[in-house]
């Protein structure tokens, strides 16, 4: 993103707002007075571009409309010089102004909207006000700042960059224009649709794939075949062009089974000129030029996992992790993990191991959040393996963890059973420091699957079983021992 102010993942844009700017009139000045910036500083602060209702008077506040054009891409940054996107939004305000009647600029607005949502951090905005609507948080253009900011996405809270963006995204319809609206960062999906060209499901599986997997797909955008090709000649070609290695045995199974789950290909095991190998064609779905650009532009700002797996279905949760296929197993169990992270309100830091790293078998996460109104920091295990029995060495293995996670809390979520050893350690090791262990098996696992709402209950009671134990402990080791007290006070 072309900006100055390095701190912020999305334009700045000070004095660059549809109330203060005309943006037909804005890209016309750019590319008339291109490189000349004392003509173009005129232009932009008086009619018609500048329409707020006060004059830019100082040289500095008079740079603003600048400044702000070359973070948002109309200008070069430095030399103020046209950029091909100001040069194409001029052309469509040249061609409506052509026309008979008065000048519809619904075109014009709808591309300055997708290059913000694809290469300015504009969709991940947008993605965060949905997750925030999706748990029914207060969604401000404060809240959802301090929220991307808390994923690692800074955004300035308290000010006006990201409201000047959803003002600019409204003109394209995806926000209300009013953004006084309780409703004024609720997306219209359709629109969103409309402008990316890709639906959410299909957003969330791109940002769920693989980096073998993304590289494959821009193979498949590059070669773009109009019929069947085979799988290997793309897979060859992916590995030739973005550095990546695929298994040479399971390319149907990690790679084309997920890229047809998506919609995005059919393919087959036989038929080509290799023999037995498969092949595959795509479907209408497949958009070339669409996908390439939310490939290599778009999808850098997501959060993957919260945009692939925020809109999961529970029950399609559980019923995948029953699931023989271990790619759909192994992205349940992130989806899983995902869930448990919004049922406690606590928010994504990063994986520390995905599942296609453990065989599809277990996920570690890291996760931050209020718990009991005190700052936690959680290492998180969720396994899907039923037929074993967590060991002692599992579990110590996630304490010795401790110094590099720094976390107050562990929490293991087991389809399966825990050992006495392994919970004999837990207990021992919490005695011993401060960290907190929640250990959930799988009577635990069915009853969060069956009722959601009782996961708090399941924390509160180990809660209150680990508070009885260290105060036990003190208690029995002659800490805060009654009896002592009372020795003292006769004694002194």
């Amino acid at each position: 993103m072309p900006s100055s102010d390095k701190t912020s993942a999305i334009p700045v844009g000070t004095g660059f707002s549809p109330d203060l700017v005309s943006l037909p009139d804005y890209v016309l000045a750019a590319v008339e007075h291109s490189g000349d910036q004392d003509a173009l500083e005129n232009a932009v602060n008086a009619p018609p571009v500048w329409i707020g209702n006060k004059l830019r008077t100082t040289r500095r506040t008079r740079r603003h409309p600048m400044e702000a054009g070359a973070q948002y891409g109309l200008l070069t940054d430095g030399e103020y010089e046209a950029t091909a996107l100001a040069e194409q939004l001029a052309g469509i305000v040249e061609a409506e102004r052509a026309k008979d009647g008065a000048p519809n600029y619904t075109g014009f607005y709808e591309t300055f909207a997708k290059h913000i949502l694809l290469k300015l951090g504009g969709l991940r905005v947008v993605e965060a006000a949905q997750e925030m609507e999706l748990d029914r948080r207060n969604i401000t253009g404060d809240t959802l700042a301090q929220y991307l900011t808390d994923q690692g996405f800074r955004v300035s809270v308290h000010n006006t960059a990201i409201n000047t963006l959803r003002m600019w995204l409204a003109q394209a319809g995806l926000f209300p224009e009013s953004g006084r609206s309780k409703n004024a960062w609720i997306a219209d999906s359709a629109v969103k649709e409309r402008l990316v060209g890709l639906d959410d499901d299909l957003i969330a599986a791109l940002a769920g794939f693989e980096p073998e997997l993304r590289a494959y797909l821009r193979a498949l955008c590059r070669l773009e075949p109009d019929d069947w090709i085979a799988a290997a000649d793309v897979r060859d070609f992916a590995e030739a062009t973005f550095g990546v290695r695929f298994g040479r045995a399971s390319l149907p199974s990690e790679v084309l089974a997920p890229l047809a789950d998506a919609g995005l290909i059919e393919y087959d095991s036989g038929g080509t000129q290799r023999g037995k190998s498969s092949r595959l064609r795509t479907t209408d779905a497949f958009k070339a030029d669409v996908l390439t650009r939310f490939l290599e532009y778009a999808l850098k700002d997501l959060n993957a996992a919260l945009t692939a797996y925020y809109r999961t279905r529970p029950a399609d949760i559980f019923a995948e992790l029953k699931s023989d296929d271990t790619y759909k197993k192994g992205h349940a169990l992130e989806a899983f993990t995902v869930y448990v992270m919004r049922l406690l309100g606590l928010r994504f830091l990063g994986w520390r191991r995905r599942a296609k790293e453990t065989g599809y078998s277990e996920v570690d996460v890291l996760m931050v959040g209020l718990f009991g109104a005190m700052p936690t920091t959680w290492q998180v295990q969720c396994k899907n393996t039923p037929s074993t029995t967590i060991r002692l060495e599992d579990i110590a293995k996630e304490v010795g963890l401790l110094p590099l996670t720094h976390a107050t809390h562990i929490l293991v979520v087991a389809n399966s059973t825990f050992s006495e050893d392994a919970r004999r350690f837990a207990q021992e090791t919490m005695l011993a420091s401060s960290v907190t262990i929640f250990l959930l098996d799988e009577d635990d696992f069915e009853t969060i699957r069956d009722t959601p709402a009782r996961l708090g209950g399941i924390l509160l009671r180990q809660a209150n079983r680990i508070r009885d134990l260290r105060l036990a402990a003190k208690l029995w080791s002659g800490i805060e021992r009654p009896e002592d007290d009372a020795g003292q006070e006769e004694s002194s």
